[in-house]
């Protein structure tokens, strides 16, 4: 285990941040992708200090899992979730004008764990 709390990988805490209420959004990169009927299962790499996060979300419209690995995505890293979920980051979306989900990524690449600011 790590000496710093700051960088632990087992805290529900992301490393800078400062309150758990307010929402921590980093930059990952899709390791894998698994499609489950209308599900889509992403596995997304934040780096050395964050690790590897799960997450669900609505995408079979508009991705299919092979194309979403390797892109970048934001997520939220210290998501208020309910002990029911299977997610372990909130990936971002937005609605396009059909409804269908639009994942929130930057047009560079840029290091994994990155946080928005």
């Amino acid at each position: 285990m790590n000496a710093d709390p700051d960088l632990s990988t087992e805290s529900s805490v992301s490393p800078g941040a400062v309150e758990p209420t307010q929402p921590d959004i980093r930059v990952g990169t899709i390791a894998s992708a698994l499609e489950e009927g209308e599900k889509t299962f992403l596995w997304i790499d934040f780096g050395a200090h964050l690790g590897v996060r799960r997450a669900t979300m609505t995408l079979a419209k508009r991705y299919h899992a092979p194309q979403l690995v390797g892109r970048q995505v934001c997520a939220v890293v210290n998501p208020q979730l309910n002990n029911t979920t299977v997610n372990q980051v909130l990936a971002l979306g937005m609605p396009d004008r059909s409804g269908d989900m639009v994942l929130i990524c930057p047009d560079h690449r840029v290091p994994d764990g990155g946080k928005l600011f």
